[in-house]
């Protein structure tokens, strides 16, 4: 896997990224298979008929899934009462089928992440974990605060960087033989906002979080109206990156954003205030 900030020949990586997306919009997703536990929730959700009980049977069958679920229904995060919770039907009813959705595919992508192929970038894509957990809980505290009626956001957040997963995945498989493709930095935080929304379409994924997750870097296309669930992830991701880096000169409220929102910078900032522990225990409570 080869990751640099050069810029200079961008002809062949860019090739590469073209031929991925590419594939992605003919239905081809090249990662290690994902436990079937996936497509059993997908269906379910997709069931008109849809209830706990028919997703609580796929998540019980994995001990390890169903405990990460309690976990996180127990959290800080979502567990304002205190009230313990040891049943997994009652915990997937209080975090709501979006929220567990993510984490199931968030799951998969532990899984993914455990495969032989992908060892030389574990470091990587566990920044990438941290940080998409990060954004999750800035966008589910900036809904929650608003009173938006979104509930998706936490779900826009923890996939956010699928894109950058997925890019990284296939560097990682070149094949030995040929010459290995090098992206620049700049190249990657460019495509892995439409490279996301294609692969987060494949996993069908509701059409609000595509939209959010590819549009991403794209505040700007956004001048007026109402507020959307990309406004939300743009903030989420700015206060994620305001409080992860103490540094960052970021403007928060680039396009008009925060008026859209009705969100001040004191709001902000105290919601960066609040942030940390809550993080750190989201963070254990989907930590594989």
């Amino acid at each position: 896997m080869v990751l640099n900030s050069s810029t200079s020949d961008q002809s062949a990586p860019v090739e590469f990224l073209r031929h991925m997306l590419a594939a992605l919009e003919a239905g081809v997703v090249e990662l290690p298979a994902f436990p079937q536990v996936v497509i059993q929730v997908q269906e379910a959700l997709r069931n008109p008929n849809y209830s706990v009980q028919m997703i609580a049977r796929p998540i019980s069958a994995d001990p390890t899934l169903a405990a990460r679920l309690l976990n996180m229904a127990n959290s800080a995060a979502f567990n304002a009462t205190g009230r313990v919770i040891i049943d997994l039907g009652v915990a997937l009813t209080r975090l709501g089928a979006q929220k567990v959705y993510s984490v199931v595919l968030a799951h998969a992508m532990q899984d993914v992440r455990r495969a032989e192929s992908l060892r030389p970038i574990a470091r990587s894509l566990d920044e990438l974990w941290s940080d998409s957990v990060t954004v999750a809980h800035f966008c589910d505290a900036v809904v929650k605060r608003l009173k938006l009626a979104m509930p998706d956001a936490f779900v826009a957040g923890l996939l956010h960087r699928v894109g950058h997963f997925y890019i990284l995945a296939q560097l990682a498989r070149q094949e030995a033989s040929r010459s290995p493709v090098s992206l620049s930095k700049n190249l990657v935080d460019a495509w892995h906002p439409v490279i996301a929304k294609a692969v987060l379409k494949n996993w069908r994924v509701n059409d609000a979080v595509c939209d959010a997750v590819g549009m991403q870097a794209d505040v700007l296309g956004v001048s007026s109206g109402l507020p959307t669930l990309t406004d939300v992830l743009f903030v989420g991701i700015r206060l994620a990156n305001r409080m992860l880096n103490s540094g960052d000169t970021g403007s928060i409220s680039s396009g008009g954003v925060l008026a859209r929102l009705n969100l001040s910078i004191e709001e902000c900032h105290k919601l960066i205030g609040e942030a940390e522990a809550e993080v750190r225990a989201l963070a254990r409570a989907l930590h594989s």
